[in-house]
């Protein structure tokens, strides 16, 4: 074992020969951090999975047979309130990636006072979800929550359509041959 009197200063000036103290380590290592952001991409890319199975199964509700308005209806509003729910969960877990990522950052860089500040919100901010689009006003990772939103309401959109087209006709206008 070390003697750790060795390399205590004497009158303020360290011991010639003794060793640098070391310095301060931040309370989580940069290590765990990657164990977080893999965790968070796990949880990202299973919240993709299962809204996939979802729009599957709504746009195929009723198939091979005509579904009557209300029921089409209820259905459509129920899975619509569950793609605004999910895209909300979607985007902050897109947005914890980030700040992980930016914490990472700092980290590899052996900026502590930075990689602790950056560490310290990303910790912050694990709450479930949010209002989707109160991620747009965010100016890191913009163009991924924008990507991730317009992938998200192109199969909100799809797997609708599919929906509505089961009813005959959607509304007056619009005939069933359009889809």
């Amino acid at each position: 074992m070390r003697d750790e009197k060795a390399a205590l200063p004497v009158d303020g000036k360290p011991r010639a020969g003794a060793p640098a103290a070391p310095a301060p380590s931040p309370a989580v290592e940069v290590s765990k951090v990657v164990d977080l952001i893999i965790g968070k991409q796990t949880q990202f890319y299973t919240l993709w999975g299962v809204y996939t199975a979802v729009q599957f199964a709504a746009g195929s509700f009723g198939s091979g047979h005509k579904v009557v308005p209300g029921a089409a209806l209820a259905v459509l509003l129920g899975v619509w309130a569950f793609n605004l729910g999910h895209l909300g969960f979607l985007l902050q877990c897109l947005k914890q990636i980030n700040e992980l990522r930016a914490a990472l950052c700092h980290g590899l860089d052996q900026n502590d006072q930075q990689y602790g500040s950056k560490l310290k919100v990303a910790l912050n901010d694990l709450q479930q979800g949010d209002f989707f689009w109160r991620f747009y006003r965010l100016r890191d990772g913009r163009g991924g929550y924008v990507m991730n939103s317009a992938v998200h309401f192109f199969i909100d959109a799809c797997a609708s359509l599919a929906l509505i087209r089961r009813m005959g006709n959607p509304a007056p206008g619009v005939g069933t041959d359009f889809f």
